[in-house]
C-alpha cells in the first residue's frame, strides 16, 4: 500500500521548490533553523498553557485569559513549522519515502494536529473543565508532541 504513495513523493522531490532547496547549499539549513525556532515558540506557549492545565502555575489567571495571548503564539509557531516542514520534505521527499522515522513523525503529527484542532484549542478557552480532563489533556499534549519531535530526530538517523 505504501508503494502507491511513491508518485506523490517523487512529484514533490522534482517540484521547483524541492529542486531549488536541494540545489542550494544554504537553503535547507536556513529552513531547518526557522523550523526549530518556530518549534520553540510553539512549545513555549504550549508549556505555559499545560502548566496552567496541570495546576502548577498561573494560579491567579484563568486559562481562558491566558489562552487568548498564548494561542496566537502556539498557532503561529505551528503554522511556520508546517510550512518550513513541508519545504524540507519537498527537498528530500525521495529519501523520506523509505524512512521509518518520517513515517512515524507523520503519523504522530496527524494525531497531534487532530488533537490540537478538535480538542486542545477548545479546552484552553474554557475555565470550567475538570481537573482530570485538564491534566490528562496536558499530559497527552506533551506526549504526542514529544513523539512528533522524536520522529523528526529519527529521520536523520536512518
Amino acid at each position: 500500500m505504501w508503494q502507491a504513495a511513491y508518485p506523490f513523493f517523487k512529484w514533490h522531490n522534482e517540484s521547483w521548490l524541492g529542486q531549488a532547496i536541494s540545489g542550494s547549499i544554504v537553503a535547507f539549513p536556513i529552513i531547518e533553523t526557522i523550523h526549530i525556532l518556530a518549534m520553540a515558540v510553539m512549545f513555549g506557549a504550549m508549556l505555559a498553557l499545560n502548566i496552567k492545565l496541570l495546576g502548577l502555575g498561573f494560579k491567579n489567571q484563568p486559562i481562558s485569559l491566558l489562552s487568548k495571548t498564548l494561542l496566537k503564539f502556539l498557532n503561529g509557531g505551528l503554522l511556520v513549522m508546517l510550512i518550513s516542514g513541508y519545504m524540507m520534505f519537498a527537498s528530500e521527499a525521495n529519501k523520506d519515502f523509505s524512512n521509518d522515522g518520517f513515517k512515524f513523525k507523520m503519523g504522530a503529527l496527524a494525531i497531534a494536529l487532530l488533537f490540537q484542532i478538535f480538542w486542545y484549542r477548545n479546552l484552553v478557552k474554557k475555565d470550567n473543565q475538570g481537573v482530570a480532563v485538564r491534566g490528562l489533556s496536558a499530559a497527552f499534549c506533551f506526549f504526542i508532541w514529544f513523539c512528533v519531535g522524536a520522529g523528526g530526530r529519527a529521520i536523520g538517523f536512518v
